[in-house]
């Protein structure tokens, strides 16, 4: 999430019947870089509100003719997002926390310190400022969820489209309910001021995030088949990357990754943006495997012969059951329930197809499995061909 600013909400309605008090406050506040409206009445200041639109508005809560709570209550009916301040005396408490319930971010009494004030203001813009980064975060999620659908809508390599939709809008819905579950964070937090749950939610919409992000990602890839750009690298140095992205997610999960030293320089041409992501798929999935079991260890190791390089990716987890061995390179299937969305396999095999490669495995019930992403040590003749185009296959 981006950085809160409370500083920009720096527009005031002032509401107070005493002309010396509104006076001073206005004073006050202006000196303090805020930009203050007043009124007289509850009556004038919904007028003054609905021409001006500030972003907090601080009210007395006795006032002859409409008083502060019937202000508080309208105003939220006007525009729930406007931070109320409720201005009370010292024995109205029980009016200042009824306040609270009606959703005023905070009530200050009379006379009023600036400390307390000052406070009071902080909260509500940072209040503010939440309530704007979320109503984003929502309306970024809209966004991509309709970019990702038409995306599977319109892709010719899913033809059966009812079931593809019907699978995508499973992960969907689960990525929505932990977005939903850290919105409920963020209000609680706000609502009781518990920073430690604030930032458990901000935590939680952040980690759903990723997983939007690499959900449309992955639906990008499979959507649109396009030939590699082979460039000749060092595959150590590419294993090497692979680990190095992934060696955070290993020591959250507990599990050791380990690339094998080899002997000779392996070099081979390929699309290195593409493998690495091909790589780090099948790495993710084998630590996940590992992390189920104790001491989980995963191994990259690189073979190369016949013409042929090897990514070996080796895990000690408890295997793959038989049900997922029927379904390992379909779409939409992942043996991870709610946590997967089954893509993973699919974009590292994609990826190994349009080098001319292809990925297998061996699976070791209660030991483990191994995959491996086998890659030409030559670039394919089907992508020898100026600027890129494949050239056309011999009859």
């Amino acid at each position: 999430m981006s950085h809160l600013d409370p500083e920009r909400f720096k527009r005031l309605l002032v509401i107070d019947d005493e002309p010396g008090i509104r006076r001073m406050m206005s004073l006050s506040l202006a000196a303090d870089g805020y930009r203050v409206s007043s009124a007289a009445s509850g009556e004038e200041g919904l007028r003054v509100f609905v021409a001006e639109e500030p972003d907090i508005v601080l009210t007395d809560i006795k006032m002859p003719g409409m008083d502060g709570m019937e202000v508080l209550q309208r105003l939220k009916t006007i525009s729930p997002e406007t931070e109320v301040i409720v201005i009370t005396g010292h024995g109205d408490l029980e009016l200042a926390i009824k306040s609270l319930q009606l959703d005023a971010s905070d009530f200050v009494t009379k006379p009023i310190s600036d400390q307390a004030l000052e406070v009071a203001l902080k909260r509500a813009q940072q209040r503010l400022a939440l309530k704007t980064e979320l109503k984003a975060y929502t309306e970024e999620l809209e966004e991509r969820v309709a970019r990702a659908t038409a995306q599977v809508v319109a892709a010719e390599r899913l033809a059966a489209v009812g079931q593809t939709v019907s699978a995508l809008g499973h992960s969907i819905k689960n990525m929505l309910a932990g977005l939903k579950g850290g919105m409920y964070l963020l209000a609680q937090g706000l609502e009781n001021n518990h920073p430690d749950t604030i930032a458990s939610g901000r935590e939680m919409l952040q980690r759903n995030l990723a997983r939007v992000q690499k959900l449309v990602g992955d639906l990008l890839t499979i959507s649109k088949p396009r030939p590699p750009e082979c460039k000749t690298c060092n595959l150590f140095d590419l294993a090497g990357e692979a680990i190095q992205c992934l060696a955070s997610q290993a020591q959250d999960q507990g599990v050791e990754l380990v690339l094998l030293p080899g002997g000779e320089v392996l070099r081979a041409p390929l699309d290195q943006p593409m493998v690495l992501d091909a790589l780090m798929n099948l790495l993710s999935n084998a630590l996940d495997a590992a992390a189920t079991v104790s001491a989980g260890r995963v191994e990259l190791s690189l073979i190369s012969g016949g013409g042929e390089v090897c990514f070996a990716i080796s895990d000690n987890g408890p295997g793959l059951e038989p049900e997922a061995e029927d379904h390992v390179f379909e779409g939409f299937y992942s043996s991870k329930g709610s946590a997967g969305t089954g893509l993973g396999l699919m974009v590292s095999a994609k990826a190994a197809e349009e080098h001319g490669g292809r990925v297998e495995y061996d699976n070791h019930p209660g030991q483990g499995a191994v995959f491996r992403l086998v890659l030409p040590a030559r670039r394919p003749r089907e992508f020898i061909a100026g600027n890129g185009d494949r050239a056309p296959r011999p009859a």
